[in-house]
C-alpha cells in the first residue's frame, strides 16, 4: 500500500487533499491534532506501481492482503462519511478548555514541572506583561520570547546524527524519524556506528526491519565518512539530499568525560566535512535540570542546534528539557510521545508547552471543572 501524511488546518481541508492526492478509494489509517490548531492525517492506498521506493522487500502475498482487508474494513467508512459530521467530531474531542489567565496558576504549573527558579520567574514575569486572559495563550507567548522551537523536517536536507547520554532514547527516535520520512514515501538510509555495545546493532537492525529499511554499519570514522561520500550525487548532478533522507545512530556518550567527548567530537566534525551532518541532541525528561543544561551546553558545542525530548509521556514534567533548551541556546525541535513508531514524535511548539505544563496541574484542572460545571449550569437554565 502507498503511505502518505497530509498537514491542513481542519479535518475537512485535510480529506480534501486525500481525496485529490489519493483517490476516494484511500483510507485515513490515523489522524490527530499537532498542537498548533493543524490536522495531521496519514492516509493508504493501494499502490500498483511497480518498485515503489517505501517497499524494501516483498511481503507474504496472503499476510499483506489479509492486513489491507482488516484496515480497510476498520477504516474505509472514515473517508466515506460526511465531512461536516467528521470535522464537528474531530473538532469536540481536540477543543481544549479555556484556563483563565492567574499568577498563581502559571507559577504552580511550571513548578509542578521541576522547572528551575530563575527561568520560572522570567517566564512568569514575561506572560504577566503580555496581560492576556487566557493562561495557555500568556505562557506560550513568555515560552515563544524566551526559547527557540524549530522542528525536524519530515526529509531532512542534511543527514541527521542522533547523539545524547546513555538512556535517552537516541535509537528508538532514529527510528521514529526514519519511519516519518518512509511513510511520506521517501527512500531511507540508516547507518548505525553503535557497533561495540552487546546487542545495539540487533536492536538497530529489528527496528530498521518494521520500517523496510536496511541498516548499515560504520564502525570508524573514516567507514562513515566512505558511506556518506556514496550518498554524494556525481558531478554535474543537483544536490538533493531531502529526496533520500538519512539518520545516523551514535554510542550513547558522557559528554563530561572529556576523551569520550573528543572522539565524539571527531566523529561529527568527519561527518560535517563529508556530508553535512547536523548533529541532533534526543535528552531525556527524566533528567533533573542541572544535569541536561550542562550536557545541552556540552552537546552544542558539538555543533547540535536542535533537541528531540523523550520520555515526556512518563516523566510527564518538562522542566529540565526547558532548561536545557535555555542555556545551550538549541531550539526544541520535537517531543516523544508514545513508545510506538507510528505517531512516536510530536512537533514542539510554545504553545504545545504552555499546553502541557497548565493542563497537566492541579490548579488548571480546577478551573478545567469550574469552567465544565457553568457551561453545563447554563444549559441547564
Amino acid at each position: 500500500m502507498r503511505l502518505r501524511t497530509f498537514l491542513a488546518e481542519s479535518m475537512t481541508d485535510a480529506i480534501e487533499q486525500v481525496r485529490n492526492a489519493l483517490g476516494d478509494d484511500a483510507i485515513i489509517v490515523s489522524s490527530h491534532e499537532d498542537g498548533t490548531g493543524s490536522v495531521e492525517v496519514t492516509a493508504a492506498v493501494e499502490n500498483t506501481r511497480p518498485g515503489f521506493i517505501g517497499a524494501q522487500s516483498e511481503p507474504d502475498a496472503d499476510e499483506a492482503s489479509g492486513m489491507e482487508n482488516r484496515i480497510e474494513q476498520m477504516l474505509h467508512a472514515r473517508l466515506q462519511m460526511p465531512v461536516s459530521t467528521g470535522a464537528a467530531e474531530f473538532n469536540a474531542v481536540q477543543r481544549d478548555p479555556v484556563i483563565a489567565f492567574s499568577k498563581a496558576v502559571i507559577a504552580t504549573a511550571l513548578e509542578a514541572h521541576a522547572v528551575p527558579s530563575d527561568l520560572r520567574d522570567d517566564l512568569l514575569a514575561a506572560a504577566i506583561a503580555l496581560d492576556h486572559g487566557d493562561a495557555i495563550a500568556a505562557l506560550a507567548g513568555a515560552l515563544e520570547a524566551r526559547l527557540g522551537f524549530e522542528p525536524l523536517p519530515i526529509r531532512p536536507q542534511a543527514p541527521v546524527m542522533v547523539v545524547g547520554l546513555p538512556g535517552a532514547g537516541k535509537t528508538v527516535t532514529l527510528a521514529k524519524l526514519a519511519a516519518r520520512a518512509v511513510v511520506d514515501g521517501a527512500p531511507v538510509d540508516i547507518i548505525t556506528t553503535d557497533t561495540a555495545r552487546t546487542g545495539s546493532v540487533a536492536q538497530s537492525e529489528a527496528y530498521a526491519h518494521l520500517i523496510g529499511v536496511h541498516l548499515r554499519r560504520a564502525e570508524s570514522v573514516d567507514a562513515l565518512s566512505l558511506l556518506l561520500d556514496e550518498r554524494n550525487p556525481s558531478s554535474g548532478t543537483p544536490l538533493d539530499r531531502s529526496a533520500r533522507p538519512c539518520f545516523i545512530d551514535m554510542a550513547s556518550t558522557n559528554p563530561f568525560d572529556r576523551n569520550e567527548f573528543a572522539a565524539l567530537w571527531q566523529w561529527a566534525q568527519n561527518a560535517r566535512l563529508a556530508a553535512g551532518v547536523e548533529p541532533v541532541l534526543v535528552l531525556s525528561a527524566f533528567g533533573d535540570a542541572d544535569t541536561s543544561r550542562e550536557a545541552a551546553v556540552e552537546y552544542a558545542r558539538l555543533g547540535a542546534r536542535r533537541i528531540v525530548a523523550t520520555h515526556i509521556d512518563i516523566a510527564r514534567r518538562i522542566g529540565s528539557v526547558l532548561a536545557a533548551a535555555d542555556a545551550s541556546g538549541m531550539a526544541i525541535a520535537q517531543i516523544s510521545v508514545t513508545p510506538y513508531l507510528a505517531r512516536g514524535l510530536a512537533q514542539a511548539n510554545a504553545y504545545v508547552c504552555a499546553r502541557m505544563i497548565l493542563n497537566g496541574s492541579s490548579a488548571s484542572s480546577e478551573g478545567a471543572a469550574t469552567s465544565t460545571t457553568k457551561r453545563q449550569a447554563g444549559k441547564l437554565t
